[in-house]
This record gives structure tokens, sequence and C-alpha cells, in this order.
């Protein structure tokens, strides 16, 4: 027997098939798919966020040098504050660890000219020649917070500056007991052994002689 399917049956037929779903994508493309749409940030902005929270961090300290400061991050990492750095660029290097200055002006009447500076908390000044960061000058206000790579700070012994330098030049200047050890300079209490490390510098400053 043969059967006939009526014109509305063929029409009822046609909708169905045009309702039916597309076959699905195979697991692998859509994972695919999905893969392409994650987005990996340059390497040099990871290493901008992580520069930018290591600065908030506790813990932040700086490290003397003859010719740089050091700004030691709580994750061992540093960055060096070198003499020739652009002034704004050095202030804002430093005021992680030591806050924002508390004085910045302009003295004509330096031995080496017209040196700007920016003076910190606890006794250290950064000052600049020609825009550049170009010496350092720290005095007794600091109480042990800054030392050089080998120990040098304010409040040491001359037994024991000269212990950690290996050897000093000394004598008696129009500005005091002054010393040089490395290419640091400074100031002792005292010419004897128990003479006490009252300042530090390094660079050119504005050293009134």
């Amino acid at each position: 027997m043969t059967i006939k399917l009526l014109p509305c049956a063929l029409a009822a037929l046609g909708m169905l098939a045009a309702c039916s779903p597309e076959p699905k994508q195979p697991a692998e493309k859509k994972h695919a798919a999905n893969e392409s749409e994650i987005i990996v940030p340059p390497e040099a902005n990871i290493e901008a966020n992580v520069s930018n929270a290591s600065d908030e961090a506790p813990g932040v300290g700086v490290n003397l040098a003859p010719d740089e400061l050091t700004v030691v991050l709580p994750n061992g990492a540093s960055r060096h504050v070198s003499f020739g750095t652009a002034k704004a660029d050095a202030i804002r290097m430093l005021a992680a660890p030591l806050g924002h200055p508390i004085e910045q002006d302009e003295n004509q009447d330096c031995g080496a000219g017209p040196l700007a500076y920016a003076a910190f908390r606890d006794g250290l000044s950064l000052y600049f020649e020609d825009g550049k960061f170009a010496g350092w000058d720290l005095d007794g206000r600091e109480n042990g917070k800054f030392a050089t790579g080998n120990g040098i700070g304010i409040g040491m012994t001359r037994k024991a500056l000269e212990a950690a330098a290996g050897s000093i030049d000394v004598g008696e200047t129009s500005i005091g007991n002054e010393f040089t050890a490395g290419g640091v300079s400074g100031l002792l209490s005292a010419l004897t052994p128990e003479g006490k490390v009252t300042n530090l510098w390094a660079g050119v400053t504005c050293i009134a002689r």
C-alpha cells in the first residue's frame, strides 16, 4: 500500500528540519577558542606593577655609596639612584622609602657653584647640578638608619671605621676632623680611636669651609 503525505504534513516535516540544532563543535576546538580569548599582559607591565607594589611595602631602606644611593626593597631587589640621574627621578625614587622632601631650594653660595637641593627627614640631603643628581650629605639626625655596603655610618667609632674601610685619610681642616674612606668623606667628633662619625657625604655638595 502506498502512503501519500498530505501537503500540510510535508510542511510540518520541513519546519522540524529547519528547527533541529546544529552539530556541536568537538571539545578540542571549543577549548582552543577559549584559550584565544586569554589576554597576556606585556612583561614590562608586570614588572611595573611589581615595582609599584614594592614601593609601598614597609621595610624599604637606603644604602650609601660614593657615586649613588641605593633603594633596597623588602624582597631584596634594589634600585640604584646614580649620580647623573634627573632631579625629578631621583627625588621620586627616594620618596618611596623616605617620604616627600621636607625642603627644596637652591643654594647660590656653594663652592661648586649654585646647587639645588632636596632635604629629607632623618638628615639626608640630595644635591643637584644642572638638573642632575650630583651628591648627597648626611648629618647626625639619622640615628644609624643609613650606611654604606661595608657598614660605614653615623655614630661608629674611628676604630670601627678603619676596620670597615681598611684605611682612611684623616686630619684637621677648617670644618673639623675630616676623613675620606673609599670615596666617602665625613667628620669625626675626635681624632682618637673612640671619636665618632658625625657627618658623611659624597659627590658634589655644599659643605661650608
